[in-house]
């Protein structure tokens, strides 16, 4: 049986800090991991699936991946693998981007996380005026490659029935 969460590459891991160094300075500092979930995941409200996610650590995810950094982790990133299969480039920049968003650091320079301004974030709108449909255009791939993946799956069980 194959594994539900994998570490990101080093290609990924590359464009997380690039888009640190680029938009979110104040973050130079966290340890962020992304990883990526091998089980889509869909918001029935909305018929779409959830491309990422953030968390930040606590106590004890922190204690456990002390021995990747001397302090652990601050923040893990969790990808949806199918969306992050069928994204371009400029897409798998923006659910990064998106993500770093949710992030806060406080007066006394704690991590935080922090909701939505609306829908999306007001300054991620902006930055994405070339292509405002990105998210549902990815969404609907991502979905019918899902479809698909099931119809075949139960396909194959039928199969296998005899």
């Amino acid at each position: 049986m194959s594994e539900r969460y994998y570490e990101a590459d080093a290609k990924t891991e590359a464009m997380l800090t690039t888009l640190i160094n680029d938009r979110f300075a104040g973050l130079k500092a966290a340890k962020i991991k992304v990883l990526l979930d091998a089980k889509p995941k869909i918001d029935k409200l909305r018929g779409a699936m959830i491309f990422a996610s953030i968390k930040l650590t606590n106590e004890v995810e922190r204690y456990l991946s002390k021995s990747m950094d001397l302090n652990g982790l601050d923040y893990l990133i969790f990808i949806n693998a199918l969306c992050w299969e069928m994204a371009s480039e400029k897409d798998k920049k923006r659910v990064l981007s998106h993500e770093l968003r949710h992030t806060f650091i406080d007066e006394e320079g704690n991590y935080k996380l922090i909701r939505h301004d609306i829908e999306d974030f007001y300054v991620e709108i902006k930055l994405n005026e070339d292509d405002p449909m990105w998210g549902q255009s990815l969404s609907v791939i991502a979905m019918a490659k899902f479809e698909q993946m099931k119809a075949d799956e139960k396909a194959a069980k039928a199969k296998k029935k005899g």
